[in-house]
């Protein structure tokens, strides 16, 4: 017996030698999990700050409000009745315009089109009539240079306490309106400079988007930037919102029995003796309905629409990042990791051969992979937090890593021969 125990226990040591070495690595590798699932929460967080989404993006966007807002009907019109919406396409005005146009032209005394302003002058007289019972004027409109009627305006628009005008930033300066009254900008960015994706909390690091300025005008919030980073109320949160889009086109669309929305063309709301009826106690959108659209993910929209609908969102769905949201993207960034890392192996749709149920082997089979789990993770993430995740560039990111790790120590074998045949 002592024999067989000093001719054995060399073997033990050895297997207790490269178990000791197994649980190191394995807790190295643990490590390594760890870690990287945190470089995910912080790399989504990162994409999130960003402008862009991917054009394969937009279906998701696309087909995910369809079924909250018109199948589940979440938030399916929100204020309806504290918002009239007056459209000012049928309500245009001729401008002279004193510079040349095109760089190539030298024609002099071209003509723009402008809303026509004496009929704004009167709207915002009746509006000043009743100082403190109507909610807030959104206009949609660029008064970037002067036009007939200014003089009968200027008084109008100036006077109301209410109000806040579009701007916008181009060609490295901020173009404002003529007229002494709050102003914030309008821009967004756009997928191929043509599909509308996300409208910044900051615009160019320190100017104030529209939906931004109404949302801490009609509320005791307020946005602040430190250097690269936004927060609300001292809350560290996105600098970009994706609207959700509450109103649609289809619903600006004055109906004549008033069925929908309050939506008005300015020139037929004016023509009623008692029009600020319509007004009272309500938020007023004004643009144009007709002539501003813009491409979306649920198709042409009308600026002023896109802008009524962020300031919801920024409402409904403060854009905090919430503390449960970062555990779930954690959670879930931890178990891709462990596959990843500790199973480099394993196929992820593998994980069928466990399932005795042929319904959910199957679909296991077709379904299971990064870019399913992270649609699931964006369902989740959407319906429960209000936060559309860019996951996509999550996605590609990790099936190299899967493809890195798989084929490493087929990589370092042909390294190895490579170098010993030099």
């Amino acid at each position: 017996m002592l024999r067989d125990i000093l001719t054995s226990w060399p073997k033990t040591f050895v297997a207790f030698l490269k178990n000791e070495a197994n649980l190191s690595s394995y807790k190295t590798k643990l490590f390594i999990v760890f870690f990287h699932a945190i470089f995910l929460l912080i790399l989504t967080i990162l994409l999130q700050y960003t402008s862009f989404i991917r054009l394969d993006e937009v279906d998701f966007l696309k087909y995910a409000a369809i079924l909250k807002h018109d199948i589940f009907k979440v938030d399916e019109k929100p204020w309806s009745k504290n918002v009239v919406f007056i459209d000012v396409s049928k309500d245009p005005a001729v401008a002279d315009d004193e510079e040349y146009g095109p760089p190539d032209s030298s024609m002099k005394g071209s003509q723009r089109i402008i809303t026509d302003r004496f009929k704004l002058a009167k709207l915002f007289s009746i509006l000043n009539e009743h100082p403190n019972d109507y909610k807030y004027v959104i206009c949609d409109i660029l008064f970037e240079k002067p036009g007939p009627g200014d003089d009968v305006l200027r008084p109008q628009i100036e006077k109301l306490n209410r109000i806040i005008i579009s701007a916008i930033w181009d060609n490295g300066k901020l173009i404002k309106p003529v007229f002494k009254v709050p102003s914030a900008v309008v821009n967004y960015a756009a997928i191929n400079k043509s599909v509308f994706t996300k409208i910044p909390i900051f615009y160019n690091d320190s100017l104030k988007s529209l939906p931004v300025y109404l949302f801490e005008k009609t509320t005791a919030h307020r946005f602040t930037k430190k250097q690269y980073l936004t927060f609300l109320d001292g809350k560290p949160t996105f600098n970009t919102v994706i609207p959700e889009f509450y109103y649609r086109s289809a619903d600006m669309i004055p109906p004549i029995a008033r069925k929908n929305i309050n939506t008005f063309y300015m020139g037929e709301l004016l023509a009623d003796p008692d029009c600020f009826n319509v007004l009272k106690n309500k938020f007023i959108v004004i643009g144009d309905f007709g002539g501003d659209i813009h491409f979306t993910y649920l198709g042409k929209m009308p600026g002023s629409l896109i802008l009524w609908n962020a300031y919801l969102t920024l409402y409904r769905h403060q854009a905090t990042i919430s503390v449960k949201w970062l555990f779930m993207l954690f959670f879930f960034y931890l178990l891709i990791s462990y596959w990843i890392i500790i199973h480099p192996d394993r196929k992820l749709n593998e994980i069928h051969k466990k399932i005795r149920v042929p319904f959910l082997s199957k679909f296991l089979i077709n379904y299971i992979s990064f870019i399913g789990i992270l649609i699931l993770i964006n369902i989740f993430s959407y319906f429960y937090f209000g936060t559309f995740v860019s996951l996509f560039y999550i996605a590609t990111y990790l099936t190299f890593i899967q493809l890195v790790i798989e084929k490493y120590p087929e990589w370092k074998k042909n390294l190895y021969e490579y170098i010993v045949n030099l």
